[in-house]
């Protein structure tokens, strides 16, 4: 329980230093609209009320706190949901600048879709290529926001579907 406690307050100092530092480091925004700054600080405000809502939580439920005995297996923790998770995250922050924000995009949500549970693959293809389509839309077109093309052919097709 302390250990959540100083990390979740650890967590909070951090995030309070990176909303004002993100506020500092951007240059001034056009009046009366959202830049990635704004956009930004948005994010690290929620992120700070919901870890003191945490901390709140924990606070209040110190008396109902057992301490339990934790052990490792290798084997559980790789195969874990969560790890495979973490992993298919990681290939994709690394993928993404060389392959472009629509086709790892894709391929991200139609894996993490079936890491979850789903087995129809018309489904999976269809929530993929939804949930890409909003994302682009909310974040190229309202937002402003250039998104990965890639490189190679995965800029051409990018620039393929961008101009559909």
């Amino acid at each position: 329980m302390i250990f959540e406690l100083v990390f979740n307050a650890a967590l909070v100092i951090f995030f309070i230093y990176c909303f004002f530092y993100v506020g500092i480091t951007t240059p001034d925004n056009t009046a009366g609209q959202l830049d990635g700054a704004q956009w930004s600080q948005g994010l690290l405000a929620i992120l700070v009320i919901l870890l003191i809502v945490n901390i709140i939580k924990i606070i209040k439920n110190k008396d109902n706190v057992k301490t339990k005995v934790v052990s490792l297996n290798i084997k559980d923790f790789i195969t874990n949901k969560l790890f495979i998770g973490i992993v298919l995250l990681l290939v994709y922050s690394l993928a993404l600048s060389r392959t472009g924000f629509l086709l790892t995009s894709f391929i991200l949500v139609f894996f993490y879709s079936y890491l979850l549970g789903e087995k129809r693959v018309i489904r999976m293809i269809l929530t993929s290529a939804l949930s890409v389509i909003v994302l682009y839309l909310l974040f190229n077109r309202a937002l402003d926001i250039m998104l990965p093309r890639g490189t190679g052919i995965f800029r051409t097709f990018a620039l393929f579907i961008e101009s559909l």
